[in-house]
């Protein structure tokens, strides 16, 4: 459960959340493969763990276009959406620090 390598994913998607939560009026690359090399940087693969009797999955995309960079997070408890802050107290419950 408190496996180092899906906390270390977890706190990578919460950072990379926090990063980009203006992306929108970010200014992408300049040409396409600089563009799919940003996407493929920001972007973090689906993470999944249980905590308790809760099963949590947290994923994070990065699209560029040629004017904009649009950014997705996509969190689930128990297969329902959920958000980002449900997603940071499971990681301090994992971590052993106090929630609230």
């Amino acid at each position: 459960m408190k496996d180092p390598e899906i906390i270390s994913a977890i706190e990578a998607i919460i950072n990379e959340a926090e990063t980009m939560r203006n992306a929108y009026f970010f200014q992408p690359c300049g040409n396409a493969s600089s563009r799919r090399w940003y996407d493929e940087k920001h972007s973090h693969e689906k993470v999944e763990w249980q905590e308790g009797n809760s099963v949590y999955t947290a994923e994070y995309t990065v699209k560029s276009s040629c004017r904009n960079v649009y950014a997705s997070g996509y969190y689930t408890k128990n297969g329902n959406k959920t958000t980002l802050t449900a997603i940071k107290n499971s990681l301090k419950r994992m971590k052993g620090e106090s929630a609230a």
